[in-house]
């Protein structure tokens, strides 16, 4: 009630010079004091409507609060509500916001998760439970909007314009138009996230009050990081990174979302760009703030980059952490590399612009297939489409702006053989057919995980690809893995949410991928080397229990975060498209089991479909030896034993090379515990792990060609 101590000293003062009896007085007094903040309900601001602009610009409607009180927003006294009467025959093509007087913009509605006609009526209330994405036009009464009303409530006034933003994205095709609109205040406002430490990294950036667009602009950027284990506090010294960096908005279609995604540069004081390590990553200068609105487990980048990288191929290294920019805490974000060329990121050699003679001309070159709207070049061949039509060849290194025309004719004539290659009757000829051109390993391992997760991306968009120089082999190589948020069930669309069939067999006529994998199937050699990579793997890194103690890890990771984030984002319960779960009463442990139950529905159809015959894969393709490992206790504090088989099919003078190692969440080697050479029997070590900081492990143990994991905990010691 402070802030009416200052009209209640008004009335005693006007009391005093009146000479008024206070008894009488000072019932009115109790009768104000107890009544004034329900009066406060009732401040409710009209606003008109119009036309909306049927150009795909934004219309903006505004109106002037002005005599609010009290005039400050916060956790006891802000915006309640906002309701609007709105004309549109198609709700699907419109994405509704409201803007502050400071410039704060919180989504309403999202037009492509909404369908239907007209919001008559209709009231957007963060404290309510059903989503506007979950019910159906016309809509009528009070729904919980995409977006927070709470991030208005921070200390803000809330006199001055406030505007209704209505943005018909498809233009020309249908118009509408605003009726009218209300803005409600009163104390019981949704409130704001409170944000003072996490066990996550925390990033701060502050853009001087400069609006983050597509293009780049110099902010500050600092970043706190204690260490494994230790908390990390807002009012920490930012001992990872204090430094300046240029940021824009990044992506295509989740440009859209209210959660932004964001590419940065880190950058010395004048905007040059500066090689800088990130939360241990190698030095670079290029990062990608990846926001996962879509993804709501949080986890499906870093799983599918994970298990690439441990499958023996470069993918991006990435680290979860929270966001605070200007002053506003913006949720889980996932700091990750951005795919380029360089010796800890996609290792090709470096090709200057003179460089355009054999054998220097030979490489490296980055490319990817893509949307045609970066400088590049159409396939030969067509793609898997009903028209035919052919997919899209982007330059990414050296860049558009760097590459000399015999570099573009060199790497098109390369790809140009290789199509013709394929398409050829000796396209299976080990000396002249695509194997003379194409890295067969990687792209084996490429379509593991493309096909393990059923990427509806796959194939078609981001998908890179890179080529060294001749002296290194000069063959082509595809990968790293990018952008799966939409994978491993969570689109619904392109057959991608069902765990049986084939992604590469879906057409495409706007986004071809390439006939390569039908072709590749027709040769036996390729389908083998497929099927015995595949039984490799199963026993190791797409073992289903070792897949589930990693979800598990990540899980108890993000646990304290995502309740944050889901606050202020608050999407859990909401359709954002293209989510294909059910979104009635859905929380964070049902998502990451949705994910988990998926996969174990994925796994068995692909063991029944990639087929071949013999492998020479371990000691014994057709019943491997098995190994088996255990440790004690579990958790740990200081000691931990391990007690490992090596294979009783061994004969007894045959020693196998044994190493057992302890691993992060990531699959980052985190320390050897031990290696040597063992003969078959049972063993135990006996490892001190004093000086290792708390936290979930993973063992891996590796006898010869043969591995195993456990989840393993370490706790503080007593």
């Amino acid at each position: 009630m402070k802030k009416y101590l200052p009209l209640f000293s008004k009335i005693i003062s006007c009391l005093n010079q009146q000479k008024v009896d206070y008894t009488k007085m000072l019932s009115v007094i109790i009768v104000l004091f107890l009544f004034f903040p329900f009066l406060a309900k009732a401040q409710v601001f009209n606003g008109s409507g119009g036309p909306i602009l049927n150009t795909g610009q934004t219309t903006y409607f505004s109106l002037l609060v002005s005599g609010l009180v009290p005039s400050q927003l916060d956790s006891t006294f802000g915006v309640e509500s906002v309701c609007i009467n709105l004309n549109h025959p198609t709700d699907e093509e419109l994405f509704i916001y409201l803007e502050s007087p400071n410039g704060r913009i919180v989504e309403l509605a999202p037009g492509s998760s909404c369908n239907g006609a007209n919001y008559t009526n209709t009231c957007f209330d963060s404290r309510v439970n059903t989503s506007i994405t979950l019910s159906e036009a016309p809509y009528t009464g009070t729904f919980k909007p995409t977006g927070y009303l709470g991030r208005f409530n921070n200390g803000q006034t809330g006199n001055g314009t406030w505007r209704l933003w209505v943005h018909d994205y498809l233009a020309f095709l249908n118009s509408g138009n605003l009726i009218s609109w209300s803005l409600n205040f009163g104390n019981s406002p949704s409130k704001p996230v409170i944000f003072t430490s996490s066990n996550l990294p925390i990033v701060f950036i502050n853009t001087g009050n400069l609006t983050i667009t597509d293009s780049e602009i110099l902010v500050n950027m600092g970043i706190i990081d204690n260490g494994p284990g230790q908390r990390n506090d807002t009012s920490d010294i930012r001992n990872n990174y204090n430094g300046k960096t240029m940021i824009r908005i990044r992506g295509n279609t989740s440009k859209n979302f209210e959660k932004k995604s964001f590419a940065l540069e880190t950058t010395d004081m004048s905007g040059v760009e500066l090689n800088t390590s990130l939360l241990g990553m190698p030095p670079e200068s290029d990062w990608v703030l990846t926001a996962s609105y879509a993804d709501k487990s949080m986890m499906r980048n870093s799983i599918t980059y994970d298990i690439f990288r441990q499958m023996g191929n470069y993918a991006p290294r990435t680290k979860d952490v929270e966001l605070v920019l200007n002053n506003e805490y913006r949720g889980i974000y996932a700091l990750t590399e951005k795919p380029k060329r360089g010796d800890d990121r996609i290792n090709v050699s470096k090709l200057e612009p003179s460089e355009n003679s054999y054998p220097e001309i030979t490489g490296g070159y980055i490319l990817k297939i893509d949307r045609p709207d970066e400088d590049g070049w159409y396939s030969l061949f067509g793609g898997n489409a009903q028209n035919n039509s052919s997919f899209y060849y982007q330059y990414v290194y050296p860049k558009d702006i760097a590459i000399t025309v015999p570099q573009k004719n060199y790497i098109n004539n390369f790809m140009d053989s290789l199509e013709t290659a394929l398409n050829s009757p000796y396209f299976a000829d080990p000396t002249i057919g695509y194997q003379k051109y194409m890295d067969v390993e990687s792209f084996i391992d490429y379509f593991i995980m493309n096909e393990l997760s059923k990427n509806v991306d796959a194939y078609r968009l981001s998908t890179y690809l890179y080529k060294d120089n001749i002296s290194h082999g000069g063959k082509l190589h595809i990968g790293p893995v990018w952008d799966y948020d939409i994978a491993w069930h969570n689109c619904n669309y392109g057959n991608s949410f069902a765990p049986n069939g084939w992604e590469y067999q879906l057409p495409d006529t706007v986004h071809p991928s390439p006939l390569w994998w039908n072709r590749l199937f027709q040769d036996s050699n390729f389908s083998n080397k497929l099927y015995c990579r595949w039984k490799e793997l199963r026993v190791s890194l797409l073992d289903l229990n070792y897949l589930n103690s990693y979800i598990d890890a990540q899980t108890n990771m993000l646990n304290e975060a995502q309740q944050r984030n889901f606050t202020q984002w608050p999407i859990l319960g909401a359709f954002i498209a293209p989510n294909p779960q059910a979104q009635l009463n859905a929380n964070y442990t049902g998502e990451v089991n949705d994910l988990k139950n998926w996969i174990a529905s994925r796994i068995p159809w692909l063991d029944s479909h990639i087929l071949g015959s013999s492998c020479n894969v371990g000691i014994q393709e057709e019943k491997p030896p098995e190994v088996s490992m255990n440790s004690f206790p579990n958790p740990f504090t200081n000691n931990l034993s391990v007690i490992y088989e090596v294979p009783d099919n061994l004969s007894s003078n045959t020693q196998a090379k044994v190493k057992i190692e302890l691993l992060n969440v990531l699959g980052e080697q985190v320390q050897v515990l031990f290696e040597e050479n063992k003969v078959a029997g049972t063993y135990q070590e006996d490892i001190a792990t004093t000086q290792l900081a708390i936290g979930i492990y993973f063992l891996k143990l590796s006898v010869n060609t043969l591995v195993v994991y456990q989840k393993t905990v370490k706790l503080r010691g007593q």
